[in-house]
């Protein structure tokens, strides 16, 4: 029984490689070519989607306000006296 590696490894060593790649280059440059011009996306196209997603941000946006963990509450600071375990004091060795 042959090994799959030892296979593929023996089609690699081959001297020449195979005929199907001689214009493979020239054939993917006029796929791109004819591509092009069959379709891809219009301005139209891309206008309707940036107004999609400016909807739903919009929409997402006043969701999240009503909820009433997004209303205005006061602004909580917390202040640590104790900064034994700061890395500037151990890198300082204090």
């Amino acid at each position: 029984m042959t090994d799959p590696l030892d296979h593929d490894l023996a089609l690699l060593a081959r001297p020449a490689p195979p005929a199907a790649l001689d214009d493979l280059e020239h054939r993917v440059a006029l796929a791109i070519a004819a591509g092009g011009e069959a379709g891809g996306t219009s301005g139209r196209g891309l206008a309707m989607a940036a107004v999609g997603a400016m909807l739903l941000g919009l929409a997402g946006g006043g969701v999240m306000s009503a909820r009433s963990e997004a209303r205005a509450q006061p602004e909580r600071i917390a202040v640590v006296l104790d900064a034994g375990l700061a890395p500037s004091t151990l890198l300082l060795g204090r």
